[in-house]
């Protein structure tokens, strides 16, 4: 019987460590290769099945709140696919563009103990480092890896919410004054100099200043939170007035104003495509406004009430449209309640893990604004996996001591 007993823990164990090592390969993967990531995806999902783990899944959900709301909103766009206007081929790939919701409590079951967490962490920072390492490698033309004009691995956009997110990380890991409390900091340094000056994303920079002041309001006093403020509105002045990298957020500004005179100019800019494509999603969602018009439906609506080839979309660059032209208000509450409990659950976690899914958080409200985060596959997956990997602790019976990388 104990030998029995010793047998199966043996192999529990040794499932748990294969488990943790296809997360590690997950979040390599998603930092370079979407085929790879895939695999990657679709191989955790198998060995969740045969590890037999989604027997635990209702006790993961109930310990979990976050991982519950992620689940429910992919129940409600399968839910979606009953009444939609879309083909059927249309709301299924609608639904297996979400399908990473699912990867929230499946992640979460497999980061059960502080030992898996911290590989996990180890990744994040390996993967960081390296991809952060690469956009400056392509900067100085000493290597040449992609076509898209912007010296980095994944497009623009992505690359600035990943290295936003990093410095954040590395500016905490700093200020706990740890033994590589230097190297944390030349990292936060060089991920800030990315983000203005290399890799000039819209949307990483402003994470990044909200990521500041985040980390201001969480480890400072009240007149170091001042302070702060001041020294960040100062350096965001400077850079908004004396340096040519600011062009595209002026230019923003610029056909944001442009846009919205009495009568609107520059709609074909950059953000006057997406007040365009908000303008008409808020009409699309008062046209059914409580359940939407179904999964996988935004292309063909959008299209009916917008024929100009110059406005056409498959997407309105806002997780929030996204979702409320296909779910209406219902599938709104759900993404706010699966937003909220990260809000409210962040609050229950140590302080290490509730800094950074506040961070995190708020990294994934600022990206629903602009792009459609859960709907891009990179994006999606990404943060996918932060969230499991920030919110993995309240699985756990004992959450009182957690380190990571």
């Amino acid at each position: 019987m104990n030998f029995n007993t010793t047998l199966a823990q043996r192999v529990q164990l040794r499932t748990h460590e294969y488990e943790t090592f296809i997360t590690v390969l997950l979040v390599v993967s998603i930092y370079f290769s979407t085929t790879i990531a895939i695999v990657v995806s679709a191989l955790l999902g198998v060995v969740w099945l045969l590890s037999t783990q989604f027997i635990e899944l209702p006790g993961t959900l109930k310990r979990n709140p976050v991982a519950a709301w992620a689940l429910l909103l992919l129940a409600w766009f399968i839910f979606g696919s009953c009444y939609t206007s879309a083909t059927n081929n249309d709301a299924f790939s609608m639904i297996m563009k979400y399908r990473e919701l699912l990867f929230i409590p499946v992640l979460i079951s497999f980061l059960t103990t502080e030992r898996y967490r911290s590989w996990v962490w180890k990744a994040f920072f390996i993967t960081s480092v390296l991809a952060l390492l690469v956009s400056y490698l392509m900067y100085f033309d000493i290597l040449d890896l992609n076509g898209q004009g912007d010296p980095c691995f994944k497009g623009r956009i992505t690359h600035s919410i990943f290295i936003s997110f990093f410095a954040f990380f590395c500016a905490h890991k700093a200020y706990n004054q740890q033994r590589y409390a230097k190297l944390y900091l030349i990292l936060f340094v060089l991920s800030l100099y990315n983000l203005f000056f290399v890799v000039p994303g819209r949307t990483g920079q402003l994470i990044i200043v909200a990521l500041v002041l985040l980390f201001a309001m969480q480890r400072f006093g009240n007149k170091e939170r001042l302070l702060s403020v001041i020294a960040v509105a100062l350096l965001v002045a400077l850079f908004f007035n004396f340096s040519d990298k600011a062009s595209r957020i002026n230019e923003g500004i610029a056909n944001t104003q442009a846009y919205l005179k009495p009568v609107p100019e520059q709609t074909e800019s950059s953000m006057g495509l997406r007040f365009t494509f908000w303008k008409y999603s808020i009409k699309l969602i008062a046209e059914k406004p409580l359940f939407g018009h179904g999964t996988g439906s935004f292309s063909k609506e959008y299209k009916r009430l917008v024929p100009d080839e110059r406005f056409k979309s498959t997407n309105p660059h806002n997780e929030f449209f996204m979702i409320g032209v296909q779910l209406g208000l219902v599938g709104l509450f759900i993404y706010s309640g699966f937003l909220g409990s990260q809000f409210y659950y962040a609050k229950k976690l140590p302080d290490k893990e509730k800094w950074l899914a506040q961070g995190l958080l708020l990294s994934l409200i600022i990206t629903s604004i602009f792009n459609s985060p859960i709907l891009d596959h990179t994006e999606g997956h990404w943060f996918a996996t932060m969230i499991a990997l920030c919110f993995s602790p309240l699985q756990a019976k004992n959450t009182s001591l957690i380190s990571h990388a």
